[in-house]
């Protein structure tokens, strides 16, 4: 199944793709009409919050992703989009040659500046001109920092190939605000950690803050 390139509806989002928030696990299976996995990730909750956590693969805006549907007391509340980048990580270079790895690192900045790019058009066509609000460095200029280094450091990066490849290394995250939705886009880069991690997010805020007060209350009863 291919998820529409216009991934949130037709308004603000309140929901994700044709799910409101509040669905049943059973219902947004239904919608979905894919057979999905429970996931584990649903142990990062207390059991007694009672989170259920269930994934897909699919493509999402062109891209393969896996999709994370979160359910508390069996109402979505939370998606998250994990795109797959696979073939970075295991590209096939030598880190001990200048060539080399500024080949990768261009690789890895064409890449990831196209689908950053293609993200925010999508969003620009859905939502007009709204920017959002930045809690990191943007991603649309993830790069800026590391091609200033390596412009800089050029000529002794050629003798420390190495280094180089230590220092490809960025992390950014934007935000949307919604009335009844918070959007998150977020681009974590470590190449000698073999992570590019390119999630978008999409959480109830109503819905947070009633998981939120259940954590606290959790957490309270053990005082």
């Amino acid at each position: 199944m291919i998820i529409p390139v216009l991934i949130f509806g037709a308004d603000a989002p309140q929901g994700f793709t044709d799910i409101p928030w509040g669905t049943s696990s059973e219902e947004a299976r239904t919608i979905i009409g894919v057979n999905w996995q429970r996931d584990p990730v649903e142990d990062e909750f207390p059991g007694e919050l009672n989170v259920t956590v269930f994934r897909t693969n699919t493509d999402v805006a062109g891209y393969p992703a896996g999709v994370r549907y979160y359910f508390c007391e069996d109402r979505f509340f939370q998606a998250t989009v994990f795109f797959q980048f696979d073939d970075l990580k295991n590209y096939d270079f030598n880190y001990n040659v200048y060539r080399s790895v500024n080949e990768y690192y261009t690789v890895i900045r064409s890449r990831t500046l196209v689908f950053v790019h293609q993200i925010y058009d999508l969003l620009r066509k859905k939502y007009g001109k709204k920017e959002p609000i930045f809690k990191g460095l943007d991603p649309r200029f993830a790069f800026v920092k590391l091609d200033a280094y390596v412009k800089q450091e050029r000529w002794n990066l050629r003798y420390h190939p190495y280094d180089f490849y230590q220092r490809i290394v960025t992390a950014s995250y934007a935000r949307w605000d919604f009335p009844k939705t918070r959007v998150i886009f977020s681009v974590n880069i470590a190449a000698p950690e073999k992570r590019f991690d390119y999630q978008l997010s999409l959480t109830s805020l109503d819905l947070e803050r009633y998981v939120n007060k259940r954590k606290d209350q959790l957490r309270m009863q053990g005082l």
